[in-house]
C-alpha cells in the first residue's frame, strides 16, 4: 500500500473536528493559486441590495410552471438549465442574468465535462454573466476551459469550494464570503443561495428545486430532461446498488447547509417550486410575487431527451 492509500485508511479514524481541520489545510493550499482569481468577486458584494432573484433549478416540478415572466426579472439559472425550452426567453430581458455551475467531480471524465460545457456555451446568450465554481480537483473548470478555449467570450466570476461542513461545524460567516474558500456542498443550489445572499438580495426565490431523486425508479424522470451529457447512469456508475441510500444521505447534507442559512437570513429565501419535499424554507406560490396571475396560467408540458 502505497502513502496515499495509508492516508486514505487513515482519515476515517481521525476525530471529527480534526479531520475537518486538515481537510481545510489540504483545500486551503489548492485554493492558494485561485485567492487573486476568487478575489475579483468583491465587485458583487451588496450589487442587487434590497432586490429579488429567482435561482432556477432543473427539478421535475418546475414543468408546471410557465417561466417566461422572469424575462423581467434576475435570474440564477442553475447546471443544465439551458436546455428548458424557454431559455432564451428567459435569459433576455434589460435585468441581469446570471448561469451557475457546481465545480467539476468525479465519475464524469474531462471529455463529458468538456462536451457538456461547449454545449452550453453554444446555447448562452451574450449577456449572461458565468459564474463557475473551482475546488481542488485537478481537472477542475479552469483547467478545462483554459485547455480547450471555452467561453472566452462571457464575463466570469468564480468561486472556491473547500470549507467541510460536518457534525461539529459552527457557523462562520467567512465561509460564506465568495471572495474566500467557502462551504464544499452537495448541490449547485446551495452555492447559488451563497452567492445571491453575497449579492445581497432581499428576497431570493428558488424554482425547481425538488430533491427528491429518491423517489423515482427511472434516472430520466428525475429531473425537467431526460439525460444530459454529464449526468448519466447515475444509478450504475454513480452508486451502484447504494444509490437511494447514499442520496438519503446527500440531501441530508444539503438541508443542513440551507438550514444553516435560513438560520442567519431568515425572511430572505422563498421556495415557489411546485412539488418536492424542500420544507426548510417558507413556501410561496409563484404567482404570489407578482401583482396579478393571468400571465402564470400558461404552463409548460414537455419531454426532452438530449
Amino acid at each position: 500500500m502505497n502513502v496515499k492509500n495509508k492516508l486514505k485508511s487513515f482519515l476515517p479514524l481521525l476525530p471529527p473536528i480534526l479531520f475537518d481541520k486538515l481537510f481545510y489545510i489540504n483545500r486551503y493550499i489548492a485554493f492558494k493559486k485561485y485567492k487573486a482569481l476568487v478575489s475579483k468577486n468583491s465587485e458583487l458584494k451588496d450589487i442587487h441590495q434590497g432586490k429579488r432573484g429567482f435561482i432556477l433549478g432543473s427539478g421535475p416540478s418546475i414543468k408546471k410552471e410557465n417561466l417566461k415572466p422572469l424575462k423581467n426579472e434576475i435570474v440564477f439559472a442553475l447546471n443544465n438549465f439551458y436546455v428548458h425550452p424557454d431559455f432564451q426567453e428567459i435569459m433576455g430581458g434589460d435585468v441581469e442574468k446570471y448561469y451557475i455551475t457546481a465545480p467539476t467531480h468525479l465519475p464524469q471524465t474531462e471529455q463529458e465535462w468538456r462536451n457538456w460545457f461547449i454545449g452550453m456555451e453554444k446555447n448562452m446568450p451574450c449577456n449572461a454573466t458565468m459564474i463557475f465554481g473551482l475546488n481542488g480537483y485537478k481537472g477542475n473548470i479552469k483547467y478545462i476551459f483554459d485547455k480547450y478555449n471555452i467561453f472566452q467570450q462571457h464575463k466570469i466570476y468564480w468561486y472556491f469550494s473547500g470549507v467541510n461542513v460536518g457534525e461539529y461545524y459552527s457557523f462562520n460567516k467567512r465561509h460564506i464570503d465568495i471572495i474566500n474558500m467557502i462551504w464544499a456542498a452537495e448541490a449547485v443550489s446551495v452555492y447559488a443561495l451563497i452567492i445571491a445572499i453575497y449579492m445581497g438580495f432581499n428576497e431570493i426565490i428558488l424554482l425547481g428545486m425538488d430533491h427528491d431523486y429518491f423517489l423515482y425508479d427511472d434516472e430520466k424522470e428525475m429531473r425537467m430532461y431526460s439525460s444530459a451529457i454529464h449526468q448519466k447512469d447515475e444509478f450504475k456508475r454513480t452508486f451502484d446498488d447504494s444509490f437511494y441510500i447514499k442520496e438519503f444521505l446527500r440531501q441530508y447534507r444539503i438541508f443542513c447547509k440551507y438550514a444553516l442559512l435560513q438560520k442567519k437570513y431568515k425572511g430572505k429565501v422563498f421556495n415557489a417550486s411546485n412539488g418536492g419535499i424542500l420544507k426548510v424554507f417558507p413556501q410561496k406560490k409563484l404567482m404570489s410575487f407578482f401583482d396579478y396571475d393571468e400571465k402564470f396560467i400558461e404552463k409548460s408540458d414537455y419531454h426532452m431527451d438530449l
